[in-house]
């Protein structure tokens, strides 16, 4: 991606200007809490959202001086935008946005499917605009740690993954949008497992060939799924529930150790050898999901001041959109004998 800054007036060495597009759960429980560590900034920062009251709520609450209801209107006067909107209006307003050459950090997923998340990645390539996007475990120490073991075979060959994440839907959503009809949005391999298949493509350095999918959708989201995959000799698994909190975990394991991990801790791993375990605690100054926010918002303003390149550029996640597609593609429903009792009774 070109680091050249498409804007005729240079904004090195000066307050980026920024907008926010969508005001939702992410962006109060995530995105302003991070922004309010650059005061600077966010005083300057627009709050885009077609809801009035709750602009105005939050424009207070963080002293932030502009507010509009339309995205299109503020366009000509930021430098990049933050886009925390439902899942179905990412690409078409972050092609818009790139294409003017306004940089881009996009929430996850980066879009609906791969094909969409390519024309994003195209804009951003043919304007010189940055394309962030935030897939926060990329950052969090732990899966660093597992992905510097396996890129250095620490333990020898990878032979298997699995990760599991079993936690009941609590997700504040304003829009609703999880639950629509659309099915742009999907269910919870589009949501929780967009994180969780990026950790996998990334560990793995490329996009693994899916076995099989499974889940419990009827023709809409999906709230608990099965993904079976392999990837040069290494078999995974991928289990994914909202309807029960479970242990959410990785298992990774190579020919002379097992790594295993705690999703959301993000400070510890066992190294389980020879019959032993060992637990390693790691060191980092990232202790919460504010300072992983804090990380990627001061480097996507150093990207609009000086260029530098995304911590997760739009690009590197193009292998997670693409398998997860294939899982939908693809996908059967679970064995549900009592589901098909009940429809038989009620032909």
């Amino acid at each position: 991606m070109s680091n050249v800054i498409p804007k005729s007036n240079p904004v090195s060495n000066s307050t980026p200007r920024i907008a926010i597009i969508g005001c939702g759960a992410i962006t109060q429980s995530y995105y302003l809490p991070a922004l309010a560590r650059n005061p600077a900034v966010l005083i300057n920062t627009t709050l885009v959202d077609n809801e009035e009251t709750q602009l105005q709520k939050l424009a207070q609450s963080y002293k932030v001086k502009r507010t509009c209801k339309d995205y299109r209107q503020i366009l000509d006067e930021v430098d990049g935008v933050i886009l925390a909107l439902p899942t179905a209006l990412h690409s078409s307003i972050g092609v818009e946005c790139l294409s003017r050459g306004i940089h881009v950090l996009c929430e996850k997923p980066l879009a609906e499917n791969a094909v969409k998340a390519r024309l994003m990645v195209e804009a951003a390539k043919k304007s010189g605009a940055l394309l962030a996007a935030n897939y926060l475990g990329r950052i969090t120490p732990h899966f660093l740690q597992v992905r510097q073991f396996l890129a250095e075979q620490s333990f020898g060959r990878l032979l298997s993954i699995n990760y599991m994440v079993g936690e009941v839907f609590n997700w504040p959503t304003i829009s609703g949008f999880y639950f629509k009809d659309d099915k742009s949005s999907r269910g919870i391999l589009r949501d929780r497992g967009a994180h969780v298949v990026d950790h996998i493509c990334w560990w793995l350095g490329g996009k693994p060939r899916l076995i099989s999918s499974v889940n419990d959708s009827f023709g809409g989201s999906e709230a608990v799924a099965e993904v079976n995959f392999e990837y040069q000799g290494c078999a995974g698994q991928i289990r994914l529930n909202w309807f029960v909190d479970i242990p959410s975990r990785f298992i990774v394991e190579c020919e002379q150790a097992t790594i295993e991990g705690e999703v959301y801790d993000y400070h510890r791993l066992w190294i389980k050898k020879s019959g032993r375990t060992s637990e390693i605690q790691l060191k980092s100054v990232t202790k919460t999901q504010i300072d992983i926010a804090d990380k990627i918002i001061t480097n996507f303003l150093d990207g609009i001041r000086y260029g530098e390149q995304p911590i997760i550029p739009g690009e590197d996640v193009l292998n997670s959109i693409e398998f997860v597609d294939e899982c939908y593609q693809n996908a059967t429903r679970f064995n549900m004998p009592w589901y098909s009792f009940a429809e038989v009774q009620n032909v």
